[in-house]
């Protein structure tokens, strides 16, 4: 029932801004991006029981550390992206929330390269 909390919490901020937003633009803004990060902040911990157990399944597998690691911070990467890209929006400036989305995916590209380099080579190695 945590999630239905947050998602009345959410529906409050919304109507707040959008009333907000009709006598001072900025500070709905602003309000906008504090709910956010009180949102995301809220629901960082139960990611953690998440995070565990997909740790231990790659374990169980096994599968090197990295793999886990650089699963994180993928993970980190996308919902960082996906704030800061709404946060634009919320402020109306599209085009800045765009190249956030770019910087995000050149960044997960980056991250993610050596995994798929290393899966590439097993595949070719078990092939031959």
């Amino acid at each position: 029932m945590e999630w239905l909390r947050l998602i009345g919490i959410c529906l409050l901020a919304g109507v707040l801004v959008m009333l907000l937003r009709q006598l001072h633009p900025a500070m709905a803004a602003l309000l906008c991006a504090v709910f956010g990060v009180m949102i995301v902040a809220a629901v960082l911990p139960q990611l953690r029981s998440y995070v565990l157990g997909i740790r231990d399944f790659l374990l169980s597998l096994g599968l090197d550390g990295e793999y886990y690691t650089v699963m994180l911070k993928a993970v980190g990467i996308v919902l960082v992206t996906q704030i800061a890209s709404q946060v634009c929006r919320d402020m109306d400036a599209p085009s800045v929330a765009q190249r956030a989305e770019l910087c995000g995916r050149l960044a997960l590209l980056g991250i993610v390269m050596p995994v798929f380099l290393s899966l590439t080579q097993m595949a070719v190695d078990v092939l031959r």
